[in-house]
């Protein structure tokens, strides 16, 4: 028998989408050419679970204009539902250069966007219903952008929660949107202790808690109340806990070649299975073999694998945990990711 809709999952992802332009060149103070594309953390993550099978809705605002009108055609066309505003000014912007030996350098222009001054527009009568949707998906990025885009994010969290929809929370911090730590660690632990799911980065985990022991900033974590606390943890891999057991990732040998966006693919693949009920080992096996495929392409939506190239990735592995390297695709964001 087929699931009744309701019964389904359905994940709403709330936050800021970027149009990228993108170069092989080794730096932005050279480079000349660019290839144009769509991304952003909370738009990645819907992208790869809707094409994992999962459904999602992407929730923002864009700028009326060129910029805007290009991710309203390309994100159209990839099945992710949408529920989107349009605003007077401008839509964000990414350049990024390199990638393949190290992260990349990225630069992006948030200042006084459309989704900055206007966040809360999206909070329609439709959307504040949570009708059809049993999860919510927000990261640190949203609550650093703006006071409004902050305030729009907790409204969606607290209708989230009354409605009885699970929660995930990605600090994915960029410490040039937070001029003041104290605040960042704050607002940031907050959100975090009203989330079902936490998904931190190991220098992010250190820098929000105090903490430098893996167990440790877990702990603090499923202290507040938190039920799984993922740390992605460079070369290790990844590790989980749920209060009960501790598990860590199976490793996968890939070559690199861009690691934006891998954080977003766990995410994306760690909410997939964690929704289809799968135990925790699952989980984040899954979450750490689609974050490895992502870094083996370029781009930050089209990087995100589809179920059958995720299941044909990971067939040949099959029964082969102990003999695999550590995936470079699990690499710890550099500098350049918590500041750019």
């Amino acid at each position: 028998m087929e699931p009744s809709a309701a019964a389904t999952p359905s994940v709403l992802s709330f936050g800021e989408a970027l149009v990228g332009y993108g170069t092989v060149e080794d730096n932005l103070r050279v480079a000349t050419s660019f290839t144009r594309f769509p991304g952003g953390a909370d738009l990645n993550v819907a992208v790869g679970l809707t094409r994992l099978g999962t459904r999602a809705t992407w929730a923002s605002v864009l700028g009326d204009d060129a910029h805007g009108d290009y991710l309203i055609d390309a994100v159209a066309e990839l099945g992710v539902g949408l529920a989107v505003r349009r605003a007077t000014g401008p839509t964000a912007l990414m350049f990024k250069a390199g990638g393949q030996d190290a992260d990349p350098e990225v630069l992006q222009v948030r200042r006084a966007t459309a989704f900055a001054e206007q966040a809360g527009t999206v909070l329609t009568t439709e959307l504040l219903s949570f009708a059809g949707l049993t999860h919510l998906h927000l990261t640190g990025i949203t609550l650093g952008i703006s006071p409004e885009s902050r305030a729009a994010a907790l409204t969606l969290l607290e209708v989230a929660r009354s409605h009885g929809a699970t929660v995930s929370f990605d600090p994915n911090l960029r410490l040039n949107l937070w001029p003041d730590r104290d605040e960042m660690r704050t607002i940031v632990n907050a959100v975090a202790a009203q989330a079902t799911i936490v998904l931190p980065g190991l220098g992010e985990g250190e820098l929000l808690t105090g903490q430098t022991d893996p167990a440790a900033i877990a702990d603090f974590y499923l202290e507040a109340g938190v039920e799984q606390v993922v740390l992605k943890i460079g070369a290790d891999g990844a590790r989980a806990w749920d209060g009960s057991e501790t598990v860590t990732s199976r490793p996968y040998r890939v070559v690199p070649i861009d690691t934006v966006g891998a954080g977003d693919g766990f995410a994306a693949g760690y909410l997939d299975a964690f929704l289809a009920g799968q135990d925790l080992q699952d989980c984040v096996d899954q979450a750490a073999a689609v974050g490895a495929l992502v870094t083996t392409r370029r781009g930050d939506l089209a990087a995100m694998p589809t179920r059958a190239e995720l299941d044909a990735f990971l067939a040949p592995r099959v029964g082969q945990r102990q003999s695999m390297q550590p995936s470079a695709g699990l690499r710890e964001p550099g500098p350049g990711r918590l500041t750019g």
